[in-house]
């Protein structure tokens, strides 16, 4: 029989009153009626982790594993609320919380920031929670809690809840990972701060790790490094039939990305905020692509795909007409990428991905950080034994 196994997860937003609660149970029930198969991440109620953690300062409790059995206390007592109140309209749900048997989510590290172990997770999660799946019944699980190798309770940092939806999504091959919010869609920006925002009905992941890295909060960091399935942020109003998709895509590795690249070296004559936008004017004039551009205090190297007499051209636009003051160029480079979606949660991964390089004397032209992605210059003669270099180094 195949399971068609839905994650829903209910945020603090949309948990914020009784009223609230009763609709979000609805939302559960119509989709239960529809045949699907659910497991309910719950948040804590609004406004409670933060209460929680505000008393712990107060009375000045220093140590981080009775921090975090305290605040993990918000999302204890929602599971509870919500198992009863599904219980209440004729839903069979049970409770899976840190302290009984079948809770599946296992974690290392921080107690205050902890990580999943994926591996013991999976496991649990087929063994423990998919027969109460079968059954017909709809497990509770308190979201932001793991549970470490000597079973004290972690939390997964703020905004956890999403972690764990998608952790859960991950093992159990679910159809989608439903994160119900308050705004039910991600916009082309913050409604608060820019007038005439878009709703955007798709991202594929790399966009939405980038915003949500940016500061948007529209999925908590973590959570992509566990993405495998659709995900839909949406509201419940809208339900399944509305909200942003997010598609996961296998994009995490080690690899060329670029031949042929150029590094150009531009000292501007002037200090004027136009010049980036006529430098990028030149070189798109020229019909080269632009992989990366870095700005220093006395220069902009732009990392570009190679054109004939681009040196030329680039020095008879800037130079001569007194908008550089001299320029260089640096041919027959390549462009390595690493992505992985632990670069935001891992101190030090830049030094793991670049020492391999430095160890066996190629060097280096450049390095570009963003959000999921580490871009590095190569001269291409070193390129194949860069790549392999980084590979054996660096797990992604």
């Amino acid at each position: 029989m195949i399971y068609f196994i839905y994650v829903l997860k209910m945020g603090g937003s949309v948990l914020t009153d009784p009223d609230q609660i009763k609709k979000a149970i609805s939302t559960i029930q119509k989709i239960v009626s529809e045949g699907k198969s659910v497991v309910v991440v719950v948040s804590a109620l609004k406004g409670e982790t933060n209460r929680l953690d505000d008393i712990a300062n107060k009375l000045h409790i220093e140590d981080k594993a009775d921090r975090a059995e305290i605040i993990s206390m918000g999302e204890r007592v929602s599971a509870r609320i919500m198992v009863g109140a599904l219980k209440a309209n004729g839903i069979d749900a049970v409770l899976i919380d840190p302290q009984n048997e079948l809770w599946p989510i296992h974690s290392f590290g921080d107690y205050l920031n902890a990580d999943v172990d994926i591996e013991k997770t999976k496991e649990d999660v087929q063994r423990k929670l998919f027969p109460l799946i079968k059954s017909g019944k709809v497990p509770v699980v308190c979201g932001f809690i793991g549970v470490n190798e000597e079973k004290k309770i972690q939390t997964l940092g703020r905004g956890g809840s999403d972690t764990t939806a998608v952790v859960l999504g991950n093992a159990l091959k679910a159809r989608e990972v439903v994160l119900f919010k308050d705004v039910g869609i991600a916009f082309s920006g913050d409604p608060k701060k820019a007038q005439n925002v878009k709703a955007l009905d798709e991202l594929d992941i790399d966009e939405a790790l980038a915003l949500s890295a940016g500061g948007s909060g529209l999925i908590h960091y973590k959570a992509f490094k566990y993405l495998n399935t659709v995900l839909r942020v949406t509201s419940l109003d809208a339900g399944l039939a509305s909200g942003t998709i997010i598609n996961p895509t296998n994009g995490i590795g080690v690899s060329i990305t670029a031949k042929d690249v150029s590094m150009v070296t531009i000292i501007p004559e002037h200090d004027s905020p136009e010049i980036l936008e006529k430098v990028t004017s030149v070189i798109n004039s020229i019909g080269s692509q632009i992989y990366g551009i870095f700005i220093g205090s006395k220069a902009i190297l732009l990392y570009v795909s190679e054109k004939p007499d681009l040196y030329q051209k680039v020095h008879e636009k800037l130079v001569n007409s007194g908008e550089a003051k001299a320029i260089s160029v640096m041919p027959s480079l390549s462009e390595i990428t690493v992505k992985s979606f632990d670069l935001e949660a891992t101190p030090g991964y830049l030094s793991m991905v670049v020492s391999p390089l430095a160890e066996k004397g190629i060097n280096i032209y450049g390095v570009i950080t963003a959000t999921s992605s580490i871009k590095i210059y190569v001269s291409s003669n070193n390129a194949e034994d860069a790549l392999n270099f980084i590979r054996q180094k660096v797990e992604v």
